[in-house]
């Protein structure tokens, strides 16, 4: 199974001394694919999203068809596919119980 794993960094968001070097938060970047190119933003705007012909938004799992494994390689971003075992592959089998 092939899952796009975008990157994140992490991120300051308050203004002041001491919640600045505290509270860092990991902010995932978003892949949007147009023409075949491709760029990593961080808080893509809704019109940048609207005009991309493929959109993986940071944050989430993206569980990749052939079709997109492609597309991401062709846009130059093949790095970031990793290939995780599938989910029945990794639970224990059961043996069935015997009703009655």
């Amino acid at each position: 199974m092939k899952v796009l794993k975008l990157p994140s960094e992490p991120i300051v968001y308050a203004e002041d001394r001491l919640f600045g070097r505290f509270f860092r938060t990991p902010t995932p970047s978003s892949l949007l694919i147009s023409g075949g190119v491709g760029s990593l933003i961080m808080n893509p705007p809704q019109s940048a999203i609207n005009n991309a012909d493929q959109v993986y938004l940071g944050g989430h799992k993206h569980v990749l068809t052939d079709d997109d494994v492609a597309l991401i390689t062709a846009a130059g971003f093949g790095d970031l596919i990793t290939d995780e075992p599938d989910v029945q592959d990794r639970m224990p089998r059961r043996k069935p119980r015997k009703l009655g």
